[in-house]
């Protein structure tokens, strides 16, 4: 996967720096958890003040152009962008929960 950084805006009354980038990338997309990880390396960030906000990707072709936002403060972060944006940047391990829990409800129900 290589990373090329197109643009990047310093907004300081938002406390954060918006990327633009281009991805080419060798096999499926890559997911977003692994975007977030390239991006934090190439732009010397820490990976948890980084948001991925969209990934546009080509047809027929390896490559995307991805616009992520770099905070400077996880406080910040978490007071500007949405709940739902913060979920899908949180680890895996809430979601490797999910089918047990949903599991069990099952079970009680047929009892």
């Amino acid at each position: 996967m290589e990373i090329e950084i197109k643009k990047q805006r310093e907004t300081p009354l938002l406390s954060r720096t918006r990327v633009t980038l281009t991805l080419n990338y060798d096999a499926a997309t890559p997911n977003r958890l692994e975007i977030r990880k390239a991006v934090a390396h190439k732009v010397k960030a820490k990976e948890d003040l980084v948001i991925i906000k969209h990934i546009y990707t080509r047809f027929g072709q390896k490559m995307a152009k991805v616009i992520a936002h770099v905070y400077n403060d996880k406080k910040d972060m978490e007071a500007i962008e949405r709940p739902f944006m913060l979920k899908k940047h949180s680890a895996k391990k809430a979601d490797s929960e999910k089918p047990a829990e949903a599991a069990e409800p099952a079970k009680a129900a047929s009892a």
